[in-house]
């Protein structure tokens, strides 16, 4: 037989009511879990509706620099290009005015020779008009030397009437200065 020794089981003691502190402890971990809930939601809200829209453009406008860049890295080349052949094109339009006023010149001494004053003096006209249109377009760097040039021209349309001799010689001076501008102009 068996002893049975313990006694009857008794309930155990309900636990102490909690104490007013730990109650209220216990209501502000509540609270402070429920505004940590809301700020994590006002946050996630936060990054939904601001955020995210924004990292969302600038993605987009990231991209479209990229294309810029790259658009902007082959026109550069084009564009110096272009610059170039701007600058042959002036260079070229100065050689062609260069070359009018060198043909108005010899056929101004043409006529001068064939005895044709007002022909001469026609042609030596119209070339001081291109020269003026030459200086213009040349600028600066080469106005002494077209002006050197017009003035030579105008001592010869005063000569072409009184002394065919000292106009033809002047005439042929300055069809060499032209002759000589246009090769430098051609380089």
């Amino acid at each position: 037989m068996s002893d049975n020794t313990a006694g009857p089981i008794l309930p155990h003691a309900p636990p102490p009511p909690p104490s007013r502190m730990s109650a209220l402890l216990r209501r502000a971990m509540l609270w402070a879990a429920g505004v940590v809930v809301v700020f994590a939601l006002g946050a996630l809200a936060n990054w939904w509706t601001q955020v995210r829209p924004k990292a969302d453009q600038v993605a987009d406008l990231t991209s479209q620099l990229a294309t810029a860049n790259e658009e902007l890295a082959t026109a550069r080349p084009k564009a110096a290009e272009a610059d170039q052949l701007r600058a042959s094109l002036d260079q070229a339009q100065l050689r062609l005015l260069t070359l009018q006023a060198l043909v108005l010149v010899n056929d101004a001494r043409v006529a001068l020779a064939q005895g044709d004053v007002s022909g001469a003096r026609i042609q030596a006209m119209t070339a001081d008009s291109a020269l003026g249109q030459l200086q213009i377009a040349a600028g600066p760097p080469r106005a002494d030397d077209l002006s050197a040039m017009r003035e030579r021209l105008s001592l010869a349309i005063d000569e072409i009437g009184v002394d065919a001799f000292a106009a033809q010689r002047d005439l042929e001076i300055l069809a060499n200065s032209l002759s000589a501008l246009a090769k430098d102009l051609a380089k």
